[in-house]
Formats: C-alpha cells, structure tokens, sequence
C-alpha cells in the first residue's frame, strides 16, 4: 500500500529542502536588483513555507500546538503571500485582509476549539478549504493576466493551480467518509499518505512556476525594450513596419497608413529646450494612443515623425479620425517652467486599396500627402490621391528599371 511505501516525514524533508533551495533562490534575485514587490511576496511565501514544511515533519516528535498547530498557520500563510505574489506579478492591488483570512481562521479555530484540536478530519477539512480557495484565485490571477501580457506559461500554471485545487478539495470526503485520527503518529491511511504526495508534487510544480515567470517577464520587458521608442514608449520604426507588414495581407485588402509630423518641432526645441521638446512628443503620443481603437497600429518614424496604420477602414472614415487627432493635437497645451506650449500637427494619409500592398510604396505616398499639407499652411489633414499613387509607381519602376540596367552593365 501507498502508506508503506512513503515515509511523511521524509516527504515534508524533501518539501523543505525543495522550497528552502527557492527562497534561497529568490533572496538572491532580490538583492541582485529585482526588487519588485512579487519577488518580495514569494520570498516570503517560500521562507514560511520552509518553516512550515520543517515543523510538520516534526509531528509527533514536538508538542503539537507547534507542529500541527504553527505548521499549518505558517502554511496557510505561505499560501496567502504566494496569492499575494501572483496579484502584485500582475500590478493589482493586494488586501492585507485577504492574505490574513486564511491564517486567521485556521489560528481561531484551532485556538479556541478543542474539539477542532484533536479532530485530524475537521484540520484536514478546513486546510483543505483554505488551500484551495488560495490555489483557485491564484489561477484566476495568472488566466487574468493574459489579457495585459500573455506570458506563455500563464495558462499552464494556471491550469496546474486548478487542478491542485480540486484534488486537494477532494480530501473533503475522504476525511467525512473514511475519518483518520493520528493520535500523535505520523502514520496514518493510504489516502492521506496520497495527498501528502501530490502537496509536495504541487510544492514543486509552484516553485519552479515561479522561477519561469520571473524568467518570462524578464524576457517580455527586453522583447518589449527592443520594439518600443525608448522616449514614448509607443513602437519604433522597425516594430511598426513589421507590424503593418503582417498586418497587410490579402484577405483584409482595406487599411490606410497615416503619416503624422508635429510642426514647428525645431523651433520648440530651440525656444523652449529639448526638455521641453521630448515632453510635447509624449504628451502627443499619449494623445494619439488614448485615440486608438482595436487593431490600430502607432509607432515613431523618428524626430518629431510617428506613423499609424489603421486595418479595414476607407479613405473618408481614416481622414475624419485623422481630422480629430489633428483637433486633439491643437487642444493639447503643455506647460513647461511657467510657459506654455502650444502644439499642432500635419497629416498624410495613404489608402492601400489606392496604393496596393506595398508598404514601402504605401509610407512614401503617405509622405508626399504629408508634405502637400505642410506645404498648404500646415495643421491640416492631406489624402493621398490617385496622381500621387502613380507618382509613386512610376518612381519605383524607373528605380528598379536603373538596377536592371546596372545589372546588366
């Protein structure tokens, strides 16, 4: 039988040892520099649950109200702060309230009751309860997450959170219909010696689902470092036309590419500073953003130059929303060391069932719209037309008519 076959307390050594090596880990990785407020949580978490695992193996051997009684409050807790870590990975807010529920009822009522004391099955029923209440809204957290940064692992913890979950709430009926009673001993029935094996299988499986978000996240951020403008945080030059490239594609042969050019840029810069000059661009790319609608596509050309491709709309709807980034724009009014700055912008706009798939074809018949409304007084929208189109064909073609020629030369 499986309780022949496994020592508990050999497997709470081992889950010592397992979350000890973690907070070990985790000790280092925060005063290495990651000193997010997770990190911190599951530290903790991992510290305590050391504590814990240590004191229950000792059941039998110290005075109960330690072993049972602290162990399980320390485990209970361990199971909060991990909670805790998976809200603050997520940048919600954490209750205090909530990371105490679980403790506190266990506290109170092995306190103050000493039937629930010295009954094994009303411990393992209302341990069982708090374990899995914190395991399913840690997956909750991990499955809400995805929706802000959708790490791969996220969903296989999460299904691995659940799935502890509902096999350790199943202790529930075991302990109403075949009740234990450990007098003290260690030894006990083959479905507890069971469930003792899946809680440190489950040790091991949240240990090292920690150690790969942390892993992950750290990857997401350069990922993300490395396609975004390091000043505006929107896409670069490269992340945006790799985006609008996908983007353009044969089954949605619809979408218009905007040019968008702040005016008067340099002379910002030269009356008011570059300080100023690097606010008026976030702000304005704070604006344009807040503008943005599903599927929308904005990055930053360079300078004072950002760029958005807008999928399955037609020249007139790109133009009017265009219209109104030029009038959010122009009611934008940045203060900077008592002055304020007023701001304007022009507008290219290209349509793709005009200009065809190409994209470089698409940004350089956006970029001479752009350039027909600077040249019309600025702090105004310009559509590319069917002339403008095949000015850009015609370039392209005598381009690529001088390569053949060089090539055959």
């Amino acid at each position: 039988m499986l309780d022949n076959l496994i020592s508990l307390p050999t497997l709470m050594v081992c889950t010592f040892l397992s979350t000890l090596v973690v907070a070990v880990f985790l000790a280092f990785h925060w005063f290495a520099g990651h000193k997010t407020v997770a990190t911190g949580y599951w530290c903790v978490a991992m510290w305590i649950g050391s504590a814990a695992s240590a004191l229950l193996g000792l059941r039998g051997v110290v005075a109960p109200e330690v072993s049972i009684g602290l162990g399980n409050a320390l485990a209970a807790l361990g199971y909060s702060l991990t909670w805790a870590g998976f809200r603050a990975f997520d940048g919600e807010r954490v209750s205090r309230l909530a990371i105490a529920a679980g403790p506190a009822a266990w506290v109170a009522a092995y306190a103050f009751s000493d039937r629930f004391a010295a009954d094994m099955s009303l411990r393992i029923i209302l341990m069982s309860v708090i374990v899995s209440a914190y395991s399913l809204a840690m997956a909750r957290e991990l499955l809400r997450g995805r929706e802000r940064e959708a790490l791969p692992s996220r969903r296989v913890i999460a299904l691995l959170l659940a799935t502890h979950a509902v096999f350790y709430s199943a202790r529930i009926p075991f302990a109403l219909l075949a009740p234990v009673s450990d007098g003290g001993s260690p030894a006990v029935s083959f479905w507890f010696a069971a469930f003792a094996l899946e809680i440190f299988v489950h040790t091991l499986v949240v240990a090292v689902a920690i150690l790969v978000l942390l892993k992950e996240r750290s990857e997401f951020v350069f990922r993300q470092a490395a396609r975004s403008d390091a000043l505006t945080g929107v896409l670069n030059r490269g992340a945006f036309m790799a985006e609008a490239a996908a983007s353009l594609s044969p089954r949605r042969p619809g979408g218009v590419l905007m040019l968008l050019d702040l005016d008067h840029f340099k002379t910002i810069n030269d009356t008011y500073g570059h300080q100023a000059g690097d606010k008026v661009l976030c702000r304005f790319a704070a604006a344009v953003t807040a503008r943005l609608e599903e599927g929308m596509i904005f990055g930053r050309f360079g300078g004072e130059e950002f760029a958005l491709f807008v999928p399955d709309r037609d020249i007139d709807e790109a133009v009017a929303f265009a219209d109104r980034l030029r009038e959010d724009t122009a009611a934008l009014s940045i203060g900077h060391y008592g002055a304020l700055i007023s701001v304007s912008v022009s507008i290219g706009v290209a349509s793709v069932l005009l200009c065809g798939g190409d994209l470089d074809r698409l940004v350089a018949t956006a970029d001479s719209a752009l350039y027909r409304a600077k040249a019309d007084g600025r702090n105004r929208v310009s559509a590319a037309g069917p002339a403008e189109s095949l000015l850009q064909v015609a370039g392209l073609m005598r381009d690529a008519d001088v390569t053949n020629v060089s090539i055959a030369l």
